[in-house]
């Protein structure tokens, strides 16, 4: 399955719809674009992942990225994406350790003979 359309499913319980023609209405796209994306024919458009990503409150950019590496024509296209990915993956977990790591507490020995007192 194609991530567009997993990007569709995911809206689609999202917003507790039962049909795929729901989706089409709230994206403003006929049924036959979205049928074309489930059977891999063509994916979402940069527009309609942003809007579904919006309307879930997620954060579009990774699945910006994603559907990059859907549409990539060639194995070096999708190396260059998925490396892109990594790498940004990469600075999130360090951003989120350096946050992490200023908020958390140092015990020390003063710390210690506080506690003994």
């Amino acid at each position: 399955m194609s991530y567009s359309y997993e990007l569709i499913k995911k809206y689609r319980d999202f917003k507790g719809y039962s049909q795929d023609k729901q989706v089409c209405a709230d994206m403003g796209v006929s049924t036959g674009n979205v049928t074309d994306i489930k059977k891999g024919r063509r994916s979402l458009t940069a527009n309609q992942c942003i809007f579904l990503c919006e309307q879930m409150g997620i954060d579009f950019k990774p699945a910006l990225i994603q559907l990059a590496i859907e549409k990539s024509k060639t194995k070096e296209e999708v190396k260059a994406w998925e490396e892109v990915a990594k790498k940004i993956s990469a600075a999130c977990v360090a951003g989120l350790l350096l946050v992490t790591a200023s908020f958390t507490p140092i015990q020390g020995a003063h710390s210690r003979i506080r506690h003994s007192l």
